[in-house]
């Protein structure tokens, strides 16, 4: 038979493990619970939209393989987008092409990202135009676009590069270059001497 002081050893050292073991379970991090992935609230493949002025004319026209909407985020991923801004006299319209891209605010702003192409075609009475950069961004209702990344600008034979560019598209067109340009302007051709 055991002792008092046995009995109370035992009591103290069964409390002890018990504490021990409660303490132990406590300090076990339980693995947190996983973060869904974040999943879009709709994907549309073969994404066509147009937009058109009061009269019913085309303003502009957005075509991707794929969007997919963050609806609480208010924006959509689009996977190879081509813009189309319309000119309201008819004049060729300008272009754009990248492989990925982000309509945010309702499609107020426009990011296109990795391997961006601007193209206008030229008229009798303007050159073509053709702008490469890996990304810009535009406000289509400010006809206005800004890329911070290298860009390169070709017209028939004569080309620019910069650091990056301020276009506002409308007419009358103008940019704006950031920092250091190169440029080469090619001599025009002239027909040949007899």
């Amino acid at each position: 038979m055991w002792t008092t002081r046995q009995g109370r050893l035992a009591v103290v050292f069964a409390l002890l493990g018990g504490a021990g073991w409660w303490l132990s379970r406590s300090l076990v991090e339980e693995p947190a619970p996983r973060a869904r992935d974040r999943a879009p609230n709709y994907v549309v493949s073969d994404f066509r939209a147009i937009e058109t002025d009061p009269t019913g004319r085309p303003t502009r026209r957005l075509v991707a393989a794929q969007l997919r909407q963050f609806v609480p985020e208010d924006l959509s991923e689009l996977d190879v987008p081509a813009l189309t801004l319309f000119e309201p006299d008819g004049a060729p319209p300008w272009e754009i092409r990248a492989k990925r891209g982000l309509l945010l605010s309702g499609g107020d702003e426009v990011r296109l990202s990795d391997t961006v192409t601007v193209e206008r075609a030229g008229t009798a009475l303007s050159r073509s135009i053709r702008l490469a950069t890996s990304e810009l961004t535009l406000w289509p209702k400010r006809d206005y676009a800004q890329g911070d990344q290298p860009v390169r600008i070709e017209s028939d034979r004569d080309w620019l590069t910069a650091n990056g560019v301020r276009l506002w598209y409308a007419r009358p067109a103008r940019a704006e270059y950031p920092g250091r340009v190169h440029i080469s302007i090619a001599p025009a051709q002239s027909a040949a001497v007899p």
